[in-house]
C-alpha cells in the first residue's frame, strides 16, 4: 500500500525516467550498423581532422546550397571537435554527436512544454517524440539540422515571454537568433518571425536598452562570417546571383502547391499515412478549441505565435522556385507536437470510457507501428563502410580522396591515425 502511494506521488517522474531510457535505446540501438555516415557527416569529419591535426580552424560552416554563397556560421564545427578529439578522429564520433544532440532535444522539449503548460503535457509531448519513427531516424543523423527543433522551441518560448511583457527575454532572443544562424539557412526565418512581435512590444528606455544589448549579442555570432566575407572574393556575388535566380516573388498558385510540404511536420508526428489529410485541419481545430473555453492574453499570444510559425515558412518558400526538402520545415516540428499533444489531452478529458479506450488503443498501436518501422529500417551504416575499407587495405588497394565519400575518410583514419586494423 505504501509502495503504491509512493508510485502515485512520483508517477510523472517515473514515467519521465522510463521514457528517457526508451529514448536513449531507440537513438543508440545497433549504433554502428544503423548510423548514417555520408556526405554531411564526412564533411564534418574532415573539418575535425583539419582542426585537430593541421590546426586549420574554419571561419564559416557548411554552405546552404552548392554555389549559393550562403554559409551558416562555424559554431557547429567547433561543437563536434571535442567528440572527435576524445575518439581520436574515429568516425564513431559522429554517432556520439547525434546521440548527445538528441538528448538535448529531449530535455528542451520537456522543459519548455512544462514551463508553458504542465508536467503532464510535457510527458505526453516527449512520449510522442520518443516513439515517432520519423523523429527516431531524424535524431540518428548527425548534422547541424538536429538543433533546429530545440532552437525553434526556445525562440518560440522567448517571443511568447516577450509578448507577456518579460522584456529580459529580448536578450535571450538576440543570443538564440545569432546561434541559430550557425545551424541551418532556414534560421533566417526566425528573424522574420521575430519582426511580427515588434508591434506588440511596449517601447520605453528599458526596452531600447535590451534591444541594443540583444543586437550586440546577435552580431557577436556573425563576426567569423563577416571576416570570411571580407577575405574571400565572390561570396557576396554568388549569394546575390543565387537569390536572383531562385526567388520569383509571391504566387498564390505556388502557395497552395507547397501547402502539403509546409504542414509536413504533422505527418511526422501522426506517423500513419492514412491520417495525412488531418494536417490541413489540425491548426484551425487547435486554435478554436484552445481559445473556446476562456480567452486570455496568454492564450491569444501563444495562438498568434503558432500561426506565425507555420505561415512564415509557408509564405517564404512559396516565393522560392528551387527544390524544397522536408527538413526546411523542421522548425515547425515543436508547434505540430504542441498541437497534437494539446488535442490528445483534450480528447482524453472527455468523460466517455469508450472514447478513452479508443484513444488508448490508438496510441498503443502508434507505439507498435512506429517501433516496427524503426526495427525494419536498414541503411548502409558506418560498419558497412568500415568493413569495405578493411577489405581494401587487406588487399593492398588505395582509397583515393573523394569529397563526401565515407570510405575515403575511413581509409585515412585506419592508415594515418590508427595505423593498424583490429580483425
Amino acid at each position: 500500500m505504501e509502495l503504491i502511494k509512493k508510485i502515485n506521488k512520483h508517477q510523472y517522474i517515473l514515467l519521465l525516467i522510463l521514457l528517457f531510457f526508451i529514448f536513449v535505446f531507440t537513438r543508440s540501438y545497433q549504433f554502428e550498423s544503423r548510423h548514417q555516415f555520408t556526405w554531411d557527416q564526412v564533411d564534418n569529419a574532415w573539418v575535425a581532422k583539419d582542426a585537430i591535426i593541421d590546426n586549420k580552424f574554419p571561419l564559416v560552416g557548411m554552405e546552404a546550397k552548392k554555389n549559393s554563397g550562403f554559409y551558416i556560421g562555424p559554431l557547429y564545427y567547433y561543437y563536434i571537435l571535442p567528440f572527435y578529439l576524445l575518439t581520436n578522429l574515429d568516425p564513431i564520433a559522429s554517432f556520439y554527436i547525434a546521440t548527445f544532440t538528441s538528448l538535448i532535444t529531449f530535455l528542451v522539449l520537456f522543459y519548455f512544454f512544462k514551463k508553458m503548460f504542465s508536467i503532464y503535457f510535457a510527458i505526453v509531448a516527449v512520449f510522442i517524440y520518443t516513439f515517432s519513427s520519423s523523429f527516431i531516424i531524424f535524431d540518428r543523423i548527425q548534422w547541424p539540422v538536429n538543433f533546429i527543433i530545440p532552437i525553434s522551441l526556445f525562440i518560440f518560448f522567448s517571443l511568447y515571454k516577450i509578448l507577456m511583457g518579460e522584456l529580459k527575454f529580448i536578450l535571450w532572443l538576440g543570443i538564440l537568433l545569432g546561434l541559430s544562424l550557425h545551424i541551418n539557412f532556414t534560421s533566417v526565418l526566425f528573424l522574420i518571425m521575430s519582426i511580427f512581435v515588434v508591434p506588440f512590444i511596449k517601447f520605453n528606455k528599458k526596452t531600447f536598452k535590451y534591444l541594443l544589448i540583444s543586437f550586440f549579442l546577435f552580431m557577436l555570432f556573425l563576426i567569423l562570417n563577416l571576416i570570411y566575407e571580407l577575405t574571400v572574393k565572390d561570396v557576396s556575388f554568388n549569394l546575390i546571383n543565387y537569390l536572383n535566380q531562385n526567388f520569383h516573388g509571391f504566387h498564390i498558385r505556388r502557395f497552395f502547391q507547397i501547402s502539403g510540404d509546409s504542414l509536413i511536420s504533422f505527418e511526422k508526428v501522426l506517423s500513419f499515412p492514412s491520417l495525412k489529410f488531418l494536417k490541413f485541419f489540425l491548426i484551425p481545430i487547435f486554435l478554436i478549441i484552445y481559445n473556446f473555453k476562456k480567452r486570455s492574453k496568454e492564450k491569444l499570444s501563444l495562438s498568434f505565435l503558432v500561426a506565425v510559425w507555420f505561415l512564415v515558412p509557408w509564405i517564404t518558400f512559396s516565393t522560392y522556385r528551387g527544390e524544397i526538402s522536408d527538413y526546411y520545415f523542421s522548425l515547425t516540428v515543436p508547434m505540430a507536437l504542441l498541437i497534437c499533444t494539446y488535442l490528445t489531452i483534450e480528447i482524453f478529458k472527455i468523460k466517455n470510457y469508450l472514447t478513452k479506450l479508443i484513444f488508448i488503443i490508438f496510441w498503443s498501436y502508434f507505439i507498435v507501428f512506429n517501433f516496427n518501422i524503426f526495427m525494419k529500417s536498414r541503411i548502409e551504416g558506418l560498419d558497412y563502410h568500415k568493413k569495405i575499407v578493411k577489405e581494401d587495405i587487406r588487399n593492398g588497394r588505395v582509397v583515393d580522396f573523394v569529397e563526401g565519400n565515407p570510405q575515403s575518410y575511413i581509409y585515412y583514419y585506419y592508415t594515418e591515425i590508427k595505423n593498424n586494423l583490429s580483425y
